[in-house]
C-alpha cells in the first residue's frame, strides 16, 4: 500500500515529482497489465508482463520523457468518470493521475524510442 498523497497533476506537483529524481511513470490501460518506467540513480527500469529491463539512462533520453509527460499533463481532462487508459506519476511522498484526451498518447511510440520494446 502506498503512502503517496494524491495531487493533482499540475506542472508545478510533476516538478515536485520530479526533484526527488527517483520516481515512477505508469500506464494503465483497461484489460491490460501495468507498464511503468522507474527512475532510480540514473538507471531507467521498465517493468511490464516481459522480464524487467534494467539499464544507464542518457541525458537525451530523460529530455525526451520529460517532454512526454509534459505533453500528457498538458492534455489532462479533468471530470472523467471513466477510462480505459491513465497514467500515474509518483515518488514516495506524492502520486498525480493523468487522463489523457487520446487513448495512450504514443506511449508504445516512447517504448520503441527508447528501444525498450520492439
Amino acid at each position: 500500500m502506498s503512502c503517496a498523497k494524491q495531487v493533482e497533476p499540475t506542472v508545478e506537483n510533476i516538478n515536485k515529482i520530479f526533484a526527488s529524481q527517483d520516481f515512477t511513470f505508469e500506464f494503465h490501460k483497461s484489460g491490460e497489465s501495468k507498464k511503468s518506467i522507474s527512475f532510480r540513480n540514473d538507471y531507467l527500469v521498465y517493468k511490464s508482463d516481459q522480464p524487467t529491463f534494467r539499464r544507464e539512462i542518457t541525458y537525451d533520453e530523460v529530455l525526451l520523457i520529460n517532454d512526454f509527460i509534459q505533453n500528457i499533463v498538458n492534455l489532462h481532462q479533468n471530470n472523467v468518470e471513466e477510462t480505459p487508459s491513465y497514467y500515474v506519476i509518483k515518488n514516495t511522498a506524492y502520486k498525480a493521475k493523468i487522463i489523457p484526451k487520446q487513448e495512450d498518447y504514443y506511449f508504445e511510440a516512447l517504448l520503441k524510442t527508447l528501444k525498450l520494446i520492439k
